[in-house]
């Protein structure tokens, strides 16, 4: 019998994006704020070139303890991902609203403004985008 392959993620210091796809591998992180929850999402994980670290900072406020989003909550994370070339090509996933909260957000993987240069041959079009928690 074949064991589960599971990551920690608790270390991150930086913005990744699992991509959900049957890889074989969990990924877990805590996440939720003071709740500590600890979900996991089979995927491949990539780390997003958020240089200046404006969206990660941008993304941590706001979702500060948050332990599930709102339609507002997903209007306001969708502006900032817009608004900054790290998240352009991701949207909050409204189907999941329940299923995200701080350091954990499932996101829809747009393929076609995704930039090629950085992933390229997926076509898989959910995710999560996750970094440290608060607590």
């Amino acid at each position: 019998m074949k064991k589960k392959r599971k990551v920690c993620l608790y270390g991150l210091e930086q913005l990744a994006l699992i991509i959900k796809s049957e890889s074989g591998v969990f990924y877990f992180n805590q996440v939720g704020g003071y709740s500590c929850l600890q979900p996991s999402v089979e995927g491949i994980l990539t780390i997003l070139d958020d240089d200046t670290k404006q969206l990660l900072k941008n993304l941590s406020n706001y979702c500060l303890n948050k332990t599930k989003l709102t339609i507002e909550d997903a209007n306001f994370l969708d502006d900032l991902l817009r608004n900054n070339r790290t998240g352009e090509f991701l949207s909050i996933d409204r189907e999941r609203l329940n299923d995200s909260m701080e350091a954990w957000l499932n996101v829809i993987i747009d393929n076609e403004t995704m930039d090629k240069a950085f992933l390229n041959g997926f076509d898989e079009d959910e995710g999560i985008l996750t970094w440290s928690n608060s607590d």
